[in-house]
């Protein structure tokens, strides 16, 4: 143990150290136990910078804890999250330059700061406005704002994202095939049916719901653990999720549109970097009859043949389709 300066004897002491609870910080019960030095020889308290910085440490963080304070890690991750410095964190806030700083080296934020950061990091919808008040206000480049801007935008579609897949997501049972939902293997397949056929919007539905359906009946389970409806022109994915799915899971696929007899139509396309491992022999193997089936068929002629399946015509529209009717398909596919 290093030697300290002891002021009453004016000399480098040796120590001991005592406890100490404080209850009471800021209004606040705290009950955090400190350490204090003793000198070892005229027994007064001495000042030891290293333990007044740990008991300093522990006061805070337990203050920050019962008062909800954000913390230095709070900000610090935050920052990450958006790749924002913290002279744009600043700016943004319009606070003092050094403000951040030293709330990340350990200062307690005073009570507006500490509401604003919380606000900021618990919605990204007001994140977003004082970035977009910070650029108005010319305290923010235009290089930084289109940057946190784009971040921001990627972090709201991740999150939009994560609740379609909940949602798709159901236990095992007779309406998905008993699988639960699995995004990789539906955007694969989608990837390599775009591949194979022109695949439009208007016949995804039709394709995997066959798909489906057929593996079901042929190996007593779905191949993507989706959930069909009955509706207009043949069975679809609940709750029409598949605008969503073709529009934000890009991954692995993209959406053209173009001019078709005057109409604009709907084409998905494959990036040809579909994963087939993720399928069992028998699974490709029903995919591919299906494929084979369907490829050169109509967007119509597809819809007309789901309209003849039992699963369709004895449901109402909306209805949650049950994959018993699998047994009844009307469409044969090749099966050796």
């Amino acid at each position: 143990m290093s030697k300290v300066y002891c002021p009453n004897c004016q000399d480098k002491v040796n120590f001991t150290t005592r406890k100490k609870t404080i209850s009471t910080f800021k209004g606040y019960e705290v009950n955090v136990e400190e350490n204090i030095a003793v000198c070892s020889i005229c027994n007064e308290d001495i000042f030891v910078p290293e333990i007044e910085d740990d008991n300093t440490k522990k006061l805070y963080d337990k203050y920050r804890e019962v008062a909800n304070i954000v913390s230095p890690k709070d900000i610090i991750e935050f920052r990450e999250k958006y790749n924002i410095s913290q002279r744009e964190l600043v700016s943004i806030m319009d606070w003092g330059k050094m403000t951040v700083n030293r709330y990340e080296h350990g200062s307690i934020p005073n009570s507006s700061h500490n509401d604003l950061l919380k606000l900021i990091m618990s919605s990204e919808v007001f994140f977003k406005e004082k970035v977009e008040e910070a650029f108005r206000k010319e305290r923010l480049s235009i290089k930084s704002y289109e940057g946190i801007r784009n971040t921001i935008n990627i972090s709201i579609q991740d999150e939009i994202k994560k609740l379609i897949i909940l949602s798709l997501i159901h236990k095992e049972s007779e309406f998905n095939g008993f699988r639960k939902f699995n995004i990789e293997r539906l955007c694969n397949l989608i990837s390599y049916i775009a591949d194979k056929v022109d695949l439009y919007k208007t016949s995804i539905n039709k394709y995997l719901w066959y798909i489906d359906f057929e593996n079901f009946r042929r190996n007593i389970r779905s191949i993507t653990g989706l959930q069909y409806i009955k509706y207009t022109y043949g069975p679809i994915i609940e709750d029409f999720k598949y605008e969503e799915i073709l529009k934000l899971f890009n991954e692995n696929f993209y959406i053209e549109e173009k001019e078709q007899d005057c109409n604009t139509v709907t084409l998905i396309r494959s990036k040809n970097n579909y994963d087939l491992s993720i399928f069992k022999e028998e699974e490709l193997k029903v995919i591919n009859d299906i494929i084979n089936k369907f490829k050169f068929m109509s967007c119509n002629d597809i819809s007309e043949l789901s309209h003849q399946e039992q699963g369709w015509l004895e449901n109402n529209k909306r209805d949650l389709i049950n994959y018993h009717y699998a047994n009844e398909l009307k469409v044969k596919f090749e099966n050796h």
